[in-house]
């Protein structure tokens, strides 16, 4: 298969469109004071179970620079939904902490985005999902895999 295969240049144009329209729509359902970055950095620590987590390690899991992540948790630390703590094994180092505050605007976010899931399991068939999605996962571990490259 060619690199101008237009099947997978299509595919590929999908996926980018499909996550523009969900992250819209997400974004439009978020509670105040709280952006889809930082929407991503509670998330990722929730959904890895982190207590703490350097800037460099989150900059690296959602694929940014570190001054992105620096600029995002400025922001989340101003609406106290993190603190940053000196590192404890590098002087110079952060550690990012989510607050309960934080913990409750993420799960006020997923309610928020509840009844998109809800219309969306309404309106799809939800088993040729399931038939792809092994799939989708397969493409989305051969690309963190090789993020790189």
């Amino acid at each position: 298969m060619s690199s101008r295969d237009p099947d997978l240049i299509a595919f590929f144009t999908d996926i980018a469109i499909i996550e523009q329209l969900a992250r819209t729509l997400m974004e439009r359902r978020l509670p105040p004071g709280l952006s889809m970055a930082g929407f991503s950095v509670i998330n990722h620590m929730a959904r890895t179970g982190q207590d703490t987590a350097s800037p460099a390690a989150l900059a690296r899991a959602l694929q940014v620079t570190r001054g992105a992540v620096t600029g995002v948790l400025h922001k989340l630390t101003a609406e106290g939904f993190v603190t940053l703590e000196p590192d404890p094994k590098d002087g110079r180092g952060k550690k990012v902490r989510v607050t309960p505050a934080g913990h409750t605007a993420r799960l006020s976010a997923l309610a928020g985005m509840a009844p998109l899931v809800a219309r969306f399991e309404a309106e799809m068939d939800l088993e040729a999902i399931r038939r792809i999605h092994p799939a989708i996962r397969e493409i989305r571990e051969h690309l963190d895999r090789n993020r790189e490259g």
